[in-house]
């Protein structure tokens, strides 16, 4: 199987990944912004920081490996670093282009399948999905996901098979129900999981589509588990109300954040959510522990090792990612939102990070050698991005590291693609500005940045872009980290016509 091309820069991206979405990664871009969390999420347990170790119900999202486009097997066959030099071309990555259909969608039977042991029916996936799951990885790096989410005191780090907390992926700043950070993670790298099954088995995505409306009787439930319909309590029909009627102005008005609502959805019942008054709803937990099978764990619910195989896995999990998609549209956003889609990539690219950790030979095949380039911008302007000094390319790096703002400065990417990422191309937190226009670095969004004159450019937010007027790389005191002769060197470049460079 070949992995994607990752190679150790993907880990500097890692170890600012927790502060990826909140633009505080040292040298990066408050332009980056993130929705309002950093790389960590997912309870285990009960949905939260759950008391048994042995048992955790909060099947957080698990990782689809390093791979990419698919091969007779449905693995990656692109990688997703190096680039081919031309400036448009690109390795295929899955964590932002997806993935394409496995070979087995076209044969695949529909709905769950039944796995009966000890006189005990239980539901999962297809058995051709539970493969690709195994093959990649996915229910280990799902519950190493967890553990890692757990290194600080009094947590189930120790749980880990692969010494996780000591292991090259760094230990999250969000710990698990600490921070809301966590809880707009735990919607994020569900979300990231969804889609990616969805995509690989596209005739078959309602096995992955999540209950319509919070399941209240047993007619809403499949065959296998009406006879064993016992009624919820009181509280959590409450609570499973506010979430169904998520987008009623009363519901809206008592999330602050995604992060809150992710936190109340996902914690256990009666958990602080900082920042506000309210405590969590452990809908979560509620939901999975209402689909045990006691005498039948190979796959259940409450298997932290496989919970992913069972298929209602996916329908909870589809309920609260469609409880969340309503709050978003209620709150003007949309699934297509760049900050969205950067979210749940960083998801990806850890998962993929922790399934190397557990699958040496998961490693990704040697990155394809970068292209010979000479020029100005290749010679003079990208070393200032790549400087120790300034570390822009830390948290702007190649694509393939879902690089902050969408924004490549250096990594595994040749000069020409940088070129081509930044000329004419719009700014993602630079409202009406391009990131480079050629022959004018006044109204070039990136020098403006650099310089610390963004605040005084007039700036206008749109719909698709916000005005984040920090100078860039971040400073204590708000002034420019490029020396004058760096700042002189990147408007000459501009002034001059921005010229790509030349192979």
């Amino acid at each position: 199987m070949s992995f994607g091309k990752i190679s150790q820069r993907t880990l500097g991206f890692l170890s600012c990944a927790t502060a990826l979405l909140l633009g505080a990664c040292s040298g990066g871009d408050p332009d980056a912004g993130g929705a309002g969390g950093t790389p960590d999420m997912g309870t285990p347990g009960s949905g939260g920081a759950g008391p048994t170790p042995s048992v955790t119900s909060g099947g957080a999202p698990s990782t689809s490996t390093a791979t990419t486009a698919s091969s007779s097997t449905g693995n990656a066959a692109g990688g997703t670093g190096g680039s081919s030099g031309t400036g448009d071309v690109h390795p295929k990555d899955h964590c932002v282009d997806g993935f394409d259909p496995h070979p087995s969608d076209a044969m695949m039977k529909d709905g769950p399948a039944e796995f009966v042991k000890n006189g005990q029916t239980d539901l999962t996936v297809q058995p051709e999905v539970i493969a690709w799951m195994e093959q990649n990885e996915w229910q280990a790096a799902h519950f190493e996901w967890h553990s890692i989410r757990r290194c600080g005191a009094g947590g189930f780090g120790g749980m880990s098979r692969v010494n996780i907390c000591n292991s090259s992926v760094p230990v999250p700043s969000d710990q698990e129900c600490k921070t809301t950070g966590d809880g707009f993670q735990f919607l994020a790298m569900h979300r990231h999981m969804i889609q990616s099954l969805k995509q690989l088995w596209p005739n078959h995505a309602e096995q992955f589509d999540g209950f319509k409306k919070f399941p209240t009787t047993a007619e809403e439930l499949p065959q296998q588990w009406r006879a064993d319909f016992r009624p919820w309590s009181a509280t959590t029909l409450a609570n499973a109300k506010i979430a169904d009627e998520i987008d009623k102005p009363e519901n809206l008005s008592r999330f602050p954040d995604e992060g809150a609502l992710g936190m109340w959805l996902q914690c256990f019942a009666g958990q602080a959510i900082p920042g506000s008054s309210l405590t969590a709803s452990g809908l979560h937990g509620d939901l999975h522990f209402k689909w045990v099978r006691s005498n039948n764990t190979d796959h259940g619910l409450g298997n932290q090792f496989t919970n992913i195989d069972n298929y209602m896995f996916w329908k909870l999990h589809g309920w609260i990612d469609n409880v969340w998609e309503k709050y978003r549209v209620a709150k003007g956003m949309s699934p297509t939102d760049q900050e969205l889609k950067d979210a749940v990539a960083a998801q990806c690219y850890e998962m993929d990070a922790i399934a190397r950790v557990i699958n040496p030979e998961l490693n990704p095949d040697p990155v394809d050698p970068l292209p010979t380039e000479s020029g100005v911008f290749h010679t003079t302007v990208r070393p200032i991005f790549e400087s120790a000094v300034h570390k822009c390319s830390g948290c702007h790096a190649a694509p393939s590291t879902g690089p902050q703002a969408g924004l490549s400065l250096g990594g595994e990417i040749s000069s020409a693609d940088i070129v081509a990422g930044l000329v004419n191309k719009p700014s993602r937190g630079g409202g009406q500005f391009k990131l480079v226009v050629p022959g004018d670095p006044e109204q070039s969004w990136l020098y403006r940045k650099a310089a610390g004159t963004a605040a005084a450019a007039g700036c206008r937010p749109s719909a698709s872009a916000s005005c984040n007027t920090g100078v860039m790389p971040q400073s204590a005191d708000g002034k420019p980290t490029l020396t004058n002769a760096e700042l002189a060197a990147l408007r000459q470049w501009i002034q001059d016509g921005a010229p790509a460079p030349t192979p």
